[in-house]
């Protein structure tokens, strides 16, 4: 898909009533249930942000941004994601976490970015992230630097392949335990994204989908 063409559309966008759980479920694996019952029982989450950005290839192909996190001894090591984290003391507003973290992971300037819109928020059970995630365009993408200490790989992973129903795979994830779960997940370039990046994923499909 055109950047130009998807640019002309982000009005229907920011209009849309969002999907959220509808969009959510799914890519939800089969103990989603676990992650709901858990959010009712935390009454302080941890609260971050990210930023999907939307921007054009030198081809005119639209893409969305994700990186693949360092392995570390954490619950999200290794795990593809968006540019984000949690909120600091300093930081004014949500909006303000999502650009913050995005410079220092991948050099993107914070006053680079045109806000979109927020979208729904996703509760992650094992770090008790409470996410907001929030969604961006650059008219252009920038010099990128990655952070080595945080960021092993960044990665485009273009529109029309979100688009495409046949992105997504019904098979087994290994968690850092060592055990599986069966859940759905989109397979770009080798890359299994799951969980939470996948329900924001859906969810901006979803959107997508109503003004394309």
């Amino acid at each position: 898909m055109k950047f130009d063409f998807l640019l002309s559309k982000i009005h229907g966008i920011t209009d849309q009533s969002l999907p959220g759980h509808k969009a959510h479920d799914d890519i939800l694996p089969v103990l989603a249930q676990q992650r709901k019952n858990a959010f009712q029982r935390d009454p302080n989450p941890r609260q971050s942000s990210v930023a999907a950005t939307l921007f054009p290839l030198t081809d005119g192909e639209a893409q969305i941004l994700l990186i693949e996190r360092q392995s570390y001894d954490g619950v999200h090591s290794g795990q593809i994601g968006f540019p984000g984290g949690k909120v600091e003391e300093t930081d004014k507003t949500l909006v303000d976490t999502a650009l913050r973290e995005m410079e220092e992971e991948v050099g993107i300037l914070r006053a680079n970015p045109m806000l979109i819109r927020s979208i729904s928020e996703v509760y992650i059970p094992p770090s008790r992230f409470l996410v907001h995630p929030f969604l961006f365009y650059l008219n252009e993408l920038p010099s990128l630097v990655k952070n080595e200490r945080e960021v092993e790989k960044i990665i485009f992973f273009p529109i029309s392949k979100l688009l495409d129903d046949k992105t997504v795979v019904h098979g087994k994830i290994r968690l850092d335990n060592g055990v599986f779960i069966k859940t759905p997940y989109f397979e770009h370039e080798g890359y299994q994204i799951w969980g939470a990046t996948a329900m924001m994923l859906s969810e901006i499909k979803w959107m997508l989908r109503g003004v394309v």
